[in-house]
């Protein structure tokens, strides 16, 4: 289940400073460029966002590109297009990118233990493969930041990552569940230098920064001096400097304090601009790094040894990329934990990237400007709450999804969901479930908005999906948008909200 955080009533900055290169701008309807606008400066008002980019690339051609706002509140330095983002986790897709180039090189295969590439690894590693590693499914615990009395080091050698990671126990049985691991991500770094015989960071830019053209793309390296580099923000934090506490109620903006160097940060370390994220988008969609066969195992989901899919903090997840829909229509994305969203539809040419430098601890604003931005740049992904509620309001179902949401509010699974679903819902850890849900249960008043048919398109989570029917909830400050998905035989296969 997606779930998305209230909208915040703040003030911005002082004043907004906005960048537009319009390309092509025939292909861009001025009205749908005027509605993006609208739409970003009123999500950086309200969820006080110091900072937003984003573009739109369609067929290879980047067709918009605007920046807003400041990418240093310190010096009120403007963003601007050219400015470097940080990308935290969408990190991901490129090192699972990194394993396929290896895997056609015959140096990796994908259901090779990763024993095989460690000198003396653990005995509870025997079984697991590169594949469980790409897909998240490996059972290992999440975190990969060594870390001295609670705090992390400030500079982490791949050696000490190692260490710390193979002499934890596993989390779960390998290949049983889907649960996202940082730690599965170092571990394929090191699986690259290995095959590859050279460090992670030179093999990204001889096979992927360089032939792509990617010339302001670099991996983490705090000691450079990176022209353009934009600092990433989050809400409040503890006295003297301490880590925000998850019940903090300060809403100020302070600077994000992800400082450490990590000699292999092969799960959220490169630094890139909106145009070079560009032409790795259409890489992926031309097909000119990777061969269709290698891109079609990404965008595959993974399964389980029970035969069922995967699932990822509410989502399928492929090699690097969650797999997920705007109104039926499949995409390949991922976001990272420094505000950044990147989303390729896999059905047609085009890929939305949203970076911003609020931290996504304050929400998920990113993936939900680039769904938006989407459905301002082509109907076909127009969001929901941009439509007209439907005549035909199928009252029984209405009624079902109402009963429904107080009860996934209080972690009950219920008859209307399949039994896959159910299983899914009731492994996922009771106190993440309960925060994800909690906003479902403020809902007081419910109307089917419209239904997307979509039987024919392979949407699919833990069931094939035929229908997916979305709902507008009342009940709190900004409306609740619910989308249910349904098998043909009615039954619910998965919710999503924002």
């Amino acid at each position: 289940m997606r779930g998305v955080g209230c909208l915040r009533d703040m003030l911005m900055p002082r004043f907004v400073c906005k960048a537009l290169i319009l390309v092509a701008p025939a292909t861009i309807a001025a009205q749908s460029s005027a509605a993006i606008d609208s739409l970003i400066t009123r999500e950086m008002r309200e969820r006080r966002i110091p900072g937003v980019a984003y573009a739109v690339v369609n067929d290879g051609k980047v067709v918009l590109k605007k920046a807003y706002g400041f990418g240093n509140l310190e010096t009120e330095m403007p963003l601007t297009v050219n400015s470097v983002f940080e990308l935290a986790s969408v990190t991901k897709q490129f090192t699972a990118a990194a394993i396929m180039l290896l895997v056609e090189d015959g140096k990796v295969k994908l259901d090779d233990p990763i024993n095989n590439y460690f000198e003396q690894p653990p005995a509870i590693w025997q079984g697991i493969t590169v594949r469980q590693l790409l897909t998240h499914t490996a059972g290992l615990q999440s975190g990969a930041v060594v870390n001295h009395q609670g705090s992390p080091l400030m500079y982490i050698s791949t050696k000490q990552a190692y260490e710390m990671i193979s002499t934890r126990p596993l989390f779960l049985q390998p290949g049983t569940h889907g649960f996202y691991a940082d730690a599965g991500y170092f571990l394929l770094g090191m699986i690259i230098e290995k095959a590859s015989g050279m460090p992670y960071r030179e093999f990204l830019q001889r096979r992927i920064f360089g032939p792509l053209g990617m010339a302001q793309s670099s991996v983490l390296d705090k000691r450079r001096i990176l022209k353009g580099r934009v600092a990433t923000y989050e809400f409040g934090g503890g006295p003297g400097g301490a880590p925000r506490s998850p019940t903090s109620t300060d809403d100020s903006l302070v600077n994000w304090r992800r400082d450490w160097q990590y000699e292999l940060p092969s799960f959220f370390g490169i630094f890139s601009t909106l145009d070079d994220l560009a032409k790795w988008s259409t890489s992926l969609h031309r097909h000119s790094l990777l061969k269709q066969e290698s891109l079609e195992q990404m965008w595959t989901p993974a399964k389980l040894t029970n035969g069922g899919h995967a699932m990822v903090i509410g989502d399928l997840y492929g090699f690097g990329f969650l797999l997920s829909d705007v109104r039926g229509h499949r995409y390949a994305g991922h976001g990272g934990a420094s505000g950044t969203f990147i989303l390729h539809f896999l059905d047609a040419p085009i890929s939305v990237i949203v970076l911003t430098n609020l931290s996504s601890t304050a929400g998920r604003h990113a993936p939900t400007l680039a769904r938006a931005i989407a459905g301002l740049h082509s109907k076909d992904y127009q969001s929901v709450d941009r439509l007209g509620v439907s005549l035909n309001s199928e009252p029984e179902l209405t009624a079902k999804v109402r009963a429904l949401l107080p009860e996934f509010a209080a972690g009950r699974a219920t008859d209307f969901m399949t039994e896959a679903h159910k299983d899914y819902f009731n492994d996922m850890p009771a106190s993440f479930r309960n925060r994800l849900n909690e906003p479902l249960g403020k809902v007081t008043g419910l109307t089917r908005v419209t239904c997307d048919s979509v039987e024919s398109r392979g949407i699919r989570y833990t069931d094939p999906v035929a229908r997916i029917c979305y709902f507008k909830g009342e009940g709190g400050p900004k409306p609740i948008y619910v989308s249910v998905y349904l098998t043909k035989e009615g039954k619910l296969a998965q919710l999503t909200f924002e």
